[in-house]
C-alpha cells in the first residue's frame, strides 16, 4: 500500500487569467485589458464625452480670443477738456481724469489704469501722447495705442506712443508667462486628483498633514521646473527668478488646495469636473496674452471667479511693474487655498461623525461584547466551514 501525501489546490493558488492582471491596479501593462462588457454603448458614450470636451475648449477659446475688442478699457486722460468730454461718450472706455502728464504716467506704472492719453490744445504742432504697458497684455497695449492714434487723427495732431512696461525680446507676445500660469494650474489640479486616488481619502489628522506636505512639495517642484525652463531655456524672466517661482508656487498651492478640498467633499469625479472648468473657463477668463479688457462681459465676469487671472496679473506685476498692485491677487489666491483647506476639514468632520454614529448603532464596527461579535468569530473558525477545512487539509491517496 502506497501513501502519497500532497496538498490540495487552494482557491487563491489558482492562476489568474492574463487579461485580468492587466485590468487590475498594479498589474501587467503588456495588454490593454479585456475591455468593457458593454463595448459599443461605452464606446459611444466615451466618444460623445470627448467630443463635448473638445467643442467646449474650442468654443471657450475662440469666443474669448477670436475677436478681441476693447471693453471697459481704463484710461487716464489729461489735457484738453473738450476732447475728454467727447471721449467720455464712448461706452468701451472708463476714464480717469488726472491733472498732469506725470500723474498719467504714474497711474499706468502703478497699474491703476490700462493706459494713458495726454491731449493737447488744438494747434498746428499739437501732439497726442499715449502711454501703454505691453507687460499688462500685448493686445491691450495695442488697443490703447490705437485709441490714441484715432484721437490724434480726429484732432489732426501728431501721435506718439511710449511703452512704459515693454515685453522682453525673447517673449515679444507675452505668451510664455500665460503658458507658465496655465501649466502650473493644470499640473497642480491633476496632481491633487491623482494624489487623492493614490493616498486615499483624507479622513484623519495624520492623512491631512500627509496630503498637505505632499501638495506643498509637489507644487514647489512644479513651480521650480517651470521657472527653470522659462528662465534658463527661454530667457523670458526679467526679474529675480525667485519672485517668479513664488508666484507659480502660490498658483499651484491655490489651485491644488482647492481641488483637494473638492475631491474630499465630492470625490474624484467632482475634482475632475473642477479641473475641466479651470481649463475651459479659467484659462480663457485670465485674458491670456491679450489682456482682460479685450474680452467680452461674460469672460470679464469669470475673471473674478477663477484664479488664473489673478495669477497672471500677479506675475505681470512682478515682472514689469516692480510689484505694483500685488495685494489684491495675493489675497484672492490665498482665499482659494484656504477654501480648499476648509473643504477638506469639513469633509473629514462629516466623515468622522458618520462613522461615530455608525459605531453607536453597532452597524459597522461591532464591539467584543456585541452579539454579532460571537457570530463573526464563530463563522471565522475553520470548524464552521467543513468544506473549507477539507480543502485546506492535506489529502491522502491510498492505492
Amino acid at each position: 500500500m502506497t501513501h502519497v501525501t500532497g496538498s490540495a489546490p487552494r482557491r487563491e493558488d489558482t492562476p489568474q487569467h492574463p487579461e485580468f492582471e492587466a485590468a487590475v491596479a498594479g498589474g501587467a501593462l503588456t495588454s490593454e485589458g479585456p475591455g468593457s462588457q458593454h463595448r459599443y454603448r461605452n464606446l459611444i458614450l466615451g466618444a460623445i464625452g470627448i467630443l463635448l470636451f473638445a467643442m467646449a475648449m474650442l468654443t471657450s477659446y475662440s469666443s474669448a480670443f477670436g475677436n478681441p475688442t476693447p471693453n471697459n478699457v481704463h484710461l487716464a486722460v489729461a489735457g484738453n477738456a473738450e476732447t475728454i468730454v467727447a471721449l467720455e461718450q464712448q461706452g468701451s472706455l472708463d476714464l480717469t481724469v488726472v491733472s498732469s502728464e506725470a500723474k498719467a504716467r504714474a497711474a499706468v506704472l502703478d497699474r491703476e489704469v490700462d493706459g494713458a492719453v495726454v491731449l493737447p490744445t488744438a494747434g498746428k504742432n499739437a501732439v497726442v501722447t499715449t502711454y501703454i504697458a505691453s507687460g499688462a497684455g500685448r493686445g491691450l497695449g495695442q488697443a490703447v495705442s490705437g485709441i490714441g492714434g484715432s484721437i490724434a487723427q480726429r484732432l489732426k495732431a501728431t501721435s506718439t506712443t511710449t511703452d512704459l512696461a515693454p515685453l522682453p525680446q525673447k517673449d515679444p507676445v507675452g505668451s510664455i508667462e500665460f503658458y507658465a500660469i496655465l501649466f502650473a494650474g493644470l499640473g497642480a489640479a491633476l496632481g491633487a486628483t491623482v494624489f487623492g486616488r493614490i493616498l486615499g481619502t483624507v479622513d484623519t489628522s495624520t492623512k491631512f498633514v500627509e496630503r498637505s506636505i505632499v501638495l506643498v512639495l509637489y507644487t514647489g517642484a512644479l513651480a521650480g521646473l517651470i521657472t527653470l525652463w522659462i528662465d534658463a531655456a527661454l530667457g523670458a524672466v526679467t526679474v529675480n527668478p525667485g519672485a517668479v517661482f513664488a508666484v507659480l508656487w502660490l498658483t499651484g498651492m491655490a489651485i491644488g488646495g482647492a481641488v483637494t478640498g473638492v475631491a474630499a467633499l465630492g470625490g474624484t469625479i467632482a475634482a475632475l469636473l473642477t479641473t475641466l472648468a479651470l481649463v475651459i473657463l479659467g484659462n480663457t477668463s485670465s485674458g491670456g496674452p491679450l489682456g482682460i479688457h479685450l474680452l467680452n462681459d461674460f469672460f470679464q465676469a469669470l475673471y473674478y471667479v477663477f484664479p488664473q487671472g489673478d495669477s497672471l496679473d500677479l506675475l505681470r506685476s512682478v515682472q514689469y511693474f516692480d510689484g505694483a498692485a500685488i495685494s489684491g491677487p495675493i489675497i484672492r489666491l490665498a482665499i482659494w487655498a484656504v477654501a480648499g483647506i476648509l473643504m477638506t476639514l469639513i469633509a473629514m468632520l462629516i466623515r468622522n461623525r458618520r462613522e461615530a454614529a455608525a459605531q453607536l448603532r453597532g452597524g459597522d464596527h461591532p464591539s467584543a461584547d456585541h452579539p454579532s461579535a460571537d457570530y463573526l468569530q464563530a463563522t471565522a473558525s475553520p470548524a464552521s466551514h467543513p468544506e473549507q477545512a477539507a480543502l485546506d487539509k492535506p489529502a491522502e491517496v491510498t492505492r
